[in-house]
């Protein structure tokens, strides 16, 4: 056979562990570490939440620190939304004259 087998007159008590093999308490520790890393990538919609988070956090510090931008921002949105209004107008001018 090619499995390992116990010879009747060998001895059956535990080796003992070399200094190069972790105990196995280290190895549930590493276990455990690798299960909640696997476990927080697996969790998409906190991993999400997170991510919003931050840009958001990001977002409020560079208009702090920049409000010329945010001026700007809300300039060319105000200005969108009247050429917008503008446009529908005249369309639906356009159809009633036809």
């Amino acid at each position: 056979m090619t499995g390992k087998h116990i010879e009747p007159n060998a001895s059956t008590e535990h080796t003992p562990v070399s200094e190069f093999e972790p105990s196995v308490e280290t190895q549930r520790a590493e276990l455990a570490d690798t299960v909640a890393a696997l476990a927080a990538k697996a969790d998409v919609p906190t991993r999400v939440q997170n991510s919003a988070n931050a840009q958001i956090q990001k977002a409020k510090a560079i208009a702090q620190e920049n409000p010329q931008i945010l001026a700007a921002s809300a300039g060319s949105l105000l200005g969108a939304i009247i050429v917008l209004i503008v446009l529908r107008r005249r369309r639906s001018h356009r159809r009633i004259l036809l």
